[in-house]
């Protein structure tokens, strides 16, 4: 494959036509539609002509840096000078590092939510239970008695993808009841079809957790948590630029491709030092829909946060570069995920790349032109 750098837009564009043409087997109608959904999203384009000529500077892009489309907006790349888009670790750059860093085989420890919750029960500091067949019915039965608001996890899907809060009718029927349970089982075929994720035919159950007043009070309708991604090196555990998880427009869930704020944390304090900011390029000092602060606030017991999660790092020894979801509870600091691939999404915060400091924390840097050399 061919692929140099200019400053050339018609070169980029006659490029990135010579790669889809070459990965047409990739580069399907359908592949290069979602591309054109992502220039229209994020661009304010609308001559056809136009569209196809920022979709094809897209594919550029990601062949020469390693970003996809979405992520060439939200960083701001058509802003930045070769050299400073160069000090970026880019999505496809995070995947070669979290190679060397994590072995693939205990991937299925982070990717698969039971599988995590069996390994890290201690932490998780909430009930939860797997369904997959009629056998386990009377367990779903015994878990909605205690638990009758709780939240449906796919097994083993990511980005926040069919999960949702469930709040049933203590004084349902049991015909009820089990229509209930055969619709959350049949929502993992549906969820397969929708995402194009996912292998398993179980569904995960959860305990809701209720977070403190303290945390809760930024956006009360989500459980605004602490992203603390751990990079075990020797025997240190280095904590790279956690972030805060700030819920938005009423919604339940916290990830950042719905909308929601994400804000960088200072690692000694626990002092929020950037606005919370959006993947639509939004930046706000003040919630939006509470009015509360977002620069300066102040997370409660931040040693403790700062302990159990170096605590985890230490558990798995052949992985590594983790990015660990934490949540504030009565119950102190608990567990709700851990990301096998966590994201390096303090840049977009902090409007500036962190690749040095990260290859000097590992001792370890990207030496090919292109990330996929490597």
């Amino acid at each position: 494959m061919h692929i140099e750098i200019t400053e050339n837009p018609a070169k980029r564009i006659e490029l990135a036509k010579a790669i889809t043409a070459e990965k047409s087997n990739y580069y399907t109608e359908e592949v290069l539609e979602s591309i054109r959904t992502v220039v229209k999203d994020k661009t304010e384009l609308t001559d056809p002509a136009e569209i196809e000529a920022e979709m094809y500077k897209t594919i550029y892009y990601y062949w020469v840096y390693g970003c996809p489309a979405s992520e060439y907006y939200y960083l701001g790349f058509y802003n930045k000078t070769h050299d400073e888009i160069k000090e970026y670790v880019t999505s496809r750059e995070k995947v070669i590092y979290r190679n060397r860093l994590n072995r693939l085989e205990d991937a299925h420890l982070f990717n698969n939510k039971w599988d995590t919750y069996c390994l890290f029960k201690d932490y998780f500091g909430r009930d939860v239970i797997k369904i997959e067949t009629d056998a386990d019915y009377p367990d779903f039965c015994a878990f909605v008695a205690n638990h009758p608001t709780f939240v449906v996890k796919p097994t083993d899907m990511g980005g926040g993808n069919g999960v949702h809060k469930v709040t049933t009718d203590p004084a349902m029927t049991d015909e009820d009841r089990r229509k209930l349970f055969r619709e959350i089982l049949a929502e993992n075929e549906k969820n397969k079809k929708l995402y194009h994720r996912g292998k398993e035919n179980s569904m995960i159950l959860e305990e809701l957790l209720v977070q403190v007043p303290e945390m809760a009070v930024i956006h009360p309708n989500s459980v605004n948590g602490v992203r603390v991604t751990a990079v075990h090196v020797g025997d240190k555990v280095h904590i790279m630029y956690p972030w805060f998880k700030i819920g938005r427009f009423g919604q339940f869930l916290t990830s950042a491709i719905f909308g929601t704020l994400d804000a960088v944390i200072d690692a000694e304090t626990g002092v929020v030092i950037t606005p919370g900011c959006s993947e639509f390029n939004e930046r706000f000092d003040v919630h939006p829909d509470t009015g509360v602060p977002i620069l300066g606030f102040r997370i409660p017991k931040w040693k403790e946060l700062i302990d159990t999660v170096t605590e985890l790092a230490m558990k798995v020894d052949t992985v590594r570069y983790v990015g660990w979801d934490m949540v504030l509870t009565e119950k102190g600091w608990v567990l709700m995920e851990g990301n096998f691939s966590g994201d390096f999404c303090w840049q977009f915060c902090l409007n500036r790349g962190t690749k040095k400091e990260f290859e000097d924390m590992i001792g370890w840097k990207l030496t090919k032109d292109f990330w996929w050399q490597e």
